[in-house]
């Protein structure tokens, strides 16, 4: 009887340190991560051939349309402890706008719509990102377009880091809505303002960011 509590004691205490041991090794992956995010932290630029700019508008109050910019620059301050506390700003050409029809495309270019001659690029310029729950942000900047300034608030989740071909990237997709009329994009709006004229008034914006580190 002695011997069996003898070696009944004797597996609880290697058990007991063993799980101990599992915390430690526990305890340095959540370190050896902490201090990898914090290798990461710096100045990404944006990789524009896996950067993803889309756009969604209602036409004649039937059906959702979707296009693309093909072109993006933009940098990003990352702080790799505290998303919240990163920076960014993005440019967008307007001539590279693609909706699957060249005609389409040079009438979106001209003065009815973008007035790409006198307003080539549109901008993005953060102003502020908040954590609102776990892995969501909400960002806030300066958007131009057409010469006009707004306020603007994205929704970014899916906010991502690892490595590609030996540099340090990051990911994440900002989604936000705009109200072309706001914008002073008045061509084919309803009088009410609303989504059922031959084009509707809110546009809906996905950006898929990839960054590399300089």
């Amino acid at each position: 009887m002695k011997r069996m509590i003898s070696t009944m004691t004797t597996i609880a205490i290697l058990g007991a340190g063993a799980t101990l041991g599992g915390l430690g090794l526990a305890s340095e992956r959540t370190e050896r991560a902490a201090e990898l995010e914090a290798q990461r932290a710096g100045a990404y630029q944006v990789d524009p051939v896996h950067t993803s700019v889309i756009f969604k508008i209602r036409h004649s109050g039937v059906a959702n349309f979707y296009g693309r910019f093909n072109e993006i620059s933009g940098s990003i301050d990352f702080d790799g402890e505290n998303f919240a506390r990163s920076e960014m700003s993005f440019e967008i050409p307007i001539d590279s706008i693609d909706t699957n029809s060249s005609t389409r495309d040079g009438h979106l270019r001209n003065a009815e719509f973008f007035n790409e001659r006198q307003f080539p690029t549109a901008s993005f310029e953060s102003m502020g990102v908040k954590e609102v729950s776990d892995g969501e942000y909400e960002l806030r900047g300066r958007l131009t377009l057409l010469g006009e300034t707004k306020v603007v608030r994205a929704t970014v989740t899916d906010v991502r880091t690892g490595e590609i071909q030996g540099k340090a990237a990051l990911g994440f997709e900002a989604r936000f809505t705009i109200k072309r009329s706001e914008f002073g994009f008045m061509k084919y709006v309803a009088k009410d303002l609303s989504d059922d004229g031959p084009l509707g008034n809110n546009v809906e914006l996905v950006v898929a960011v990839e960054a590399l580190q300089d």
